[in-house]
């Protein structure tokens, strides 16, 4: 079994409350029209181009880049501002090791463009890669993935390549969402992006299928605290966030007979992702926490709302002597009783686990 995992791409905030060091670059193209600004005006070893999100100027040098804004603390208030926000890319990432190197090479990037000091750093989106050879993403079965998918989100969008008719790529949730995920061809990314070389030498002269599964992360939004300091980053953490992905949805082989789809099989293409991502794990089983999402709406409150709905239907239903079995035999008497509330909660579980 042959696999890859690695970090994909990194987007960042820097907490920088000053608009010095866009002045500087937005100086650079004044008066440039868009064309311009698409192909990038080279200054010193970077290059400078239009903005994104709210962001008005970017510089890149290879793939990191930072954008940059005047809407920043000094104009809008303290804590107000957007800051400098920054993608760093996979050539990038495969270059500097999580860590101290890869901390130290973002700080040096930043000084480089002007930022002065050493200011918080918040981790906005992870993206995690695993790619898996010899598996060719065209000679799966659409069908299987598309009712035997089984998780927090469903799939939401298929894509084939346009000659050959064949899938290209498979979408699991919503890209606004926590979690994301994209199963694609990346050779043929690859090949579409005109850096297939780099690949193959990335996978030491690998020169056959690579189907790749990537989760994009936004720890904010999913409750993944300790994904958000990018001082904090280390491997550790991505085997505990790739341990959690691998469970949070997987393709199964479709049932018919058994209709909690929580026990079926699952299917040979996702367990070659989970056997590659037990092997990477090197015997950390452990998944990240999401406190965030998995304690959601229940709160001291709400535990103390629901015994009082009980308690106050055990009284109604028998004033003199009331008891949970009385409350339950009457609800019985009624069609409601445990079997249909069981069916319930699971109608309203596969809600709320998507939610």
């Amino acid at each position: 079994m042959k696999y890859s995992v690695s970090v994909d791409t990194l987007y960042i905030n820097v907490k920088y409350p000053r608009k010095d060091v866009f002045d500087r670059w937005s100086r650079v193209i004044r008066g440039c029209n868009s064309r311009r600004l698409k192909d990038g005006v080279a200054e010193g070893d970077f290059v400078v181009r239009g903005g994104s999100a709210g962001y008005k100027v970017s510089v890149w040098s290879h793939d990191i880049r930072a954008f940059l804004t005047d809407e920043v603390d000094e104009l809008r208030g303290e804590g107000q501002g957007m800051g400098i926000w920054s993608q760093i890319g996979p050539k990038y990432l495969l270059d500097h090791r999580l860590g101290k190197e890869l901390r130290e090479a973002v700080r040096k990037f930043l000084s480089d463009i002007g930022v002065k000091g050493d200011w918080p750093i918040r981790i906005t989106r992870i993206d995690i890669a695993l790619d898996l050879f010899g598996l060719e993403l065209a000679d799966e079965d659409i069908e299987k993935w598309r009712y035997g998918w089984v998780g927090r989100a469903g799939l939401s969008s298929i894509y084939f390549n346009s000659q050959s008719r064949q899938i290209e790529t498979i979408n699991i949730g919503s890209r606004k969402s926590a979690v994301y995920l994209r199963i694609y061809d990346k050779v043929a990314q690859a090949e579409a992006e005109g850096d297939i070389e780099y690949w193959r030498d990335v996978w030491n002269g690998y020169s056959g299928p690579v189907a790749r599964v990537e989760w994009e992360v936004k720890p904010n939004k999913g409750g993944f605290e300790e994904f958000e300091d990018f001082d904090n980053l280390c491997e550790l953490q991505i085997v505990k966030l790739l341990n959690y992905l691998v469970e949070w949805g997987r393709a199964c082989i479709p049932d018919l007979d058994d209709s909690n789809n929580r026990r079926w099989k699952v299917s040979e293409f996702w367990n070659r992702v989970l056997s590659a991502a037990e092997d990477w794990a090197d015997g950390i089983t452990w998944p990240t926490s999401r406190k965030g999402k998995e304690f959601k709406g229940i709160s001291e409150g709400y535990l103390r709302g629901v015994a009082g709905t009980v308690s106050g239907a055990m009284a109604r239903l028998n004033t003199e002597k009331p008891s949970l079995f009385q409350m339950l035999t009457h609800l019985e008497e009624h069609g409601l009783g445990l079997e249909k509330i069981q069916r319930d909660a699971e109608k309203k579980a596969e809600i709320i686990s998507r939610l």
